[in-house]
């Protein structure tokens, strides 16, 4: 009896991986034998050598050099965690980056980049950085963010595909003034913008802005764990680059909220007030703040509804 290789959620992350690996010279590899790019001879436990000569990860990505430069997991609907302990501490003691992917499906799309192509792009994109550190072209101290790194055909100097924030400002602005919800002159000045993070990885990101009808609020949930850091540890960002993933999901599906509204569909989009609400419930479930801010006139004051449920901190 024949088994499928590969099931519907592999396969489009399959496809979508294999897109970004291209522009960086890499190659794509699945259901890859842990033991076939790992010294099994060099871990600590003979337990971990015997299993890793039987697991396998989902994805591998390989460099120019034949050597793996990241494995993905996909940790989907019906994934057995019993061994995942093994292979974060295989990845661990190999000094491989190991990411793991849950919830894919629930996962949209921001400007036409998927959330596979994102990590892939991070990855490759805070390798050169290093490399470029130690060339001595960008200077030690310099920080890494993915948004700095321009299109090739960038038409100044803020042009990149990865500037979720920017991008995000300038529609949400033109979706309130073309639906006819703008309350003010300047509506980016009211935008605010929350993320934070719960100890298992899961990210909840929020986004609002003023309306004539009232603020606006957008949402989204992720869930990315970089289970064993490698290279990547050496970039004090990446936590951090991974929310603003999830900051521009909110931010979407803000956009997708104004719409609903102007349409006249408002009583299906959730209040600001139910929201803020939420956020109150999120401290003490032990979500952290990632990063956050607002404009001088929002009036949604997501900061202020986290840390009133945090006893009036933020940290």
């Amino acid at each position: 009896m024949l088994r499928k290789f590969r099931n519907q959620s592999e396969d489009q992350m399959q496809r979508q991986i294999r897109a970004a690996t291209e522009r960086h010279g890499a190659e794509l590899h699945e259901k890859v034998r842990i033991a076939d790019i790992i010294d099994i001879n060099a871990l600590d436990l003979r337990s971990l050598g015997t299993y890793a000569l039987q697991a396998h990860f989902d994805f591998v990505l390989i460099d120019e050099d034949y050597e793996a430069v990241v494995a993905i997991e996909f940790d989907g609907p019906g994934h057995n965690p019993a061994n995942d302990s093994k292979k974060d501490s295989i990845c661990l003691q190999a000094d491989l980056p190991l990411i793991r992917v849950y919830g894919f499906e629930q996962v949209r799309d921001i400007n036409e980049i998927t959330i596979t192509r994102y990590l892939v792009e991070l990855v490759f994109h805070a390798r050169a950085f290093l490399r470029m550190k130690e060339e001595g072209v960008i200077a030690r101290d310099e920080p890494f963010m993915l948004s700095g790194f321009l299109k090739a055909d960038a038409k100044h100097i803020f042009d990149s595909e990865f500037d979720f924030v920017a991008n995000a400002n300038g529609k949400l602005t033109r979706a309130l003034q073309r639906g006819g919800l703008a309350s003010e002159p300047l509506p980016h000045l009211s935008i605010s913008r929350i993320t934070l993070r719960a100890p298992d990885g899961r990210i909840r990101s929020f986004v609002s802005i003023n309306s004539s009808k009232g603020a606006i609020v957008g949402s989204a949930s992720l869930r990315v764990t970089l289970s064993s850091p490698g290279f990547l540890s050496n970039i004090g960002t990446i936590a951090a680059e991974i929310a603003e993933f999830a900051n521009g999901m909110a931010a979407d599906d803000l956009l997708e909220n104004i719409r609903l509204i102007s349409d006249g569909f408002g009583h299906v989009v959730t209040s600001a007030d139910e929201v803020l609400a939420e956020i109150r419930t999120l401290g003490p479930l032990g979500y952290t703040l990632v990063m956050g801010g607002g404009g001088s006139r929002t009036t949604a004051d997501l900061m202020g509804a986290f840390a009133q449920g945090k006893g009036g901190k933020l940290f």
